[in-house]
Parts: C-alpha cells; structure tokens; sequence
C-alpha cells in the first residue's frame, strides 16, 4: 500500500513539473485533475490551483471591462440615433452631383448626402463604390436591386424598406470623395463637387 501510495504522489508531482513547463496557455490544471489519483491531496496543487483561480479572475476583470465599454458605446449610439431623428440638412435646388455634374433635384434618380456636403446621384455612386466592394458585396448589391425591382412591379412590400437600407449600407456607408475608397484611389483625377449647406454625421437617402 505505501508504494503505490508513494508512486501516486511521485505522478503528482510529475504532472505539477509538466504544468510549469508548459505553463497556462498550453496546459492548466483543470485538464489534468481527472487523471490525477483519488487521493491526491490538495497541498500538493494548491499552488496550480490557486494560480488557475488568480487567472480566471484576470479575465472575469477583463470582461467586465469590455462589457462596460460596450454598454458605453451603446448608449452613444443610441444617443446619436436619438440625435440623427431629429437632424435636419438642406439642399440647395442647384445642387449638382460631385461625380456626373448633374442637378440631382432633376436628374430623376435618388441621391445620396453625405456629411462632407457632396452629393451623388446613385447610379454614380454605385459606378464609383462597386469596384471597391469584395465579391460578395457585389453580389449582394446585385441580388437586392433584382429584389427591389421586381417589388416596384407589384404591390407595395414592407420589406422593401429593409433591402433598401441593406443597399445603402453597402453602396453609402461613407462619402466616396473622403473616406477610404478616396484614399485607395488617390492616384486617379476626380472632380470636386458642390457642398451641401447643413451640417450631419449620416449620409441621407432621398
């Protein structure tokens, strides 16, 4: 009985060596304690143990943190939700199309306005943002103007509204002449467009 004893405190202490050698990224003590003897004490793991608990404790602080910095962001979204409700921009009538130098008032096509003070007819937009898209993207664009159109054909679809808010998402997030898309195609000509009078932080679709 005392050698085997002895031998199962001698596995203890053998699996507490390859602990530290590996430490607590590759190997922690709860994936050991099943394989550990029934009778192991626990002076002889304490230290793991505890070690394992100051760990996990670490990380509860670190999700509290990111929970309440994401409780934070929300309500600064919610708030500027509740802001942007109530936001008014105007237009001027002779406001032209920063790509095509088109009236957009009388173009016959929905435009977009972006907080910079450009304004782009949508078929320019789409022209100028597509070829920035990923292949997916492209697709998806694709797909909701199929969808879009084939509900103009018929009867007034309440889902409309969200494939068109889908669409704008993907084709507007940000103004073409000063976001990304202007940096990745800083090296080719562009012409500026009129500003918009008004000030906002969302584009509008009209």
């Amino acid at each position: 009985s005392e050698i085997v004893h002895g031998g199962d405190v001698d596995v203890v202490s053998k699996v507490v060596s390859v602990l530290k050698d590996c430490g607590p990224d590759v190997l922690s003590i709860e994936d050991v304690l099943p394989f550990l003897p029934d009778f192991a004490q626990i002076d002889q793991i304490k230290d793991e143990i505890c070690e394992a608990l100051t760990s996990y404790s670490s990380k509860i602080e670190g999700f509290l943190k990111e929970m309440n910095e994401c409780d934070h962001t929300c309500d600064a979204l919610r708030g500027e939700i509740s802001r942007l409700r109530t936001h008014r921009m105007e237009l001027r009538s002779d406001a032209k199309c920063a790509f095509t130098n088109k009236t957009v008032l009388s173009a016959g096509e929905p435009f977009y306005v972006f907080p910079s003070g450009y304004v782009v007819l949508e078929s320019a937009l789409k022209q100028e943002v597509m070829p920035y898209l990923n292949e997916k993207q492209r697709a998806r664009v694709k797909e909701i103007e199929r969808d879009l159109q084939s509900k103009t054909n018929g009867f007034l679809d309440p889902s409309a509204d969200s494939l068109q808010a889908e669409l704008d998402g993907l084709i507007a997030a940000e103004c073409p002449l000063t976001g990304s898309i202007m940096v990745d195609s800083i090296d080719r000509p562009f012409d500026d467009g009129d500003e918009v009078e008004g000030t906002g932080e969302n584009m509008a679709s009209v």
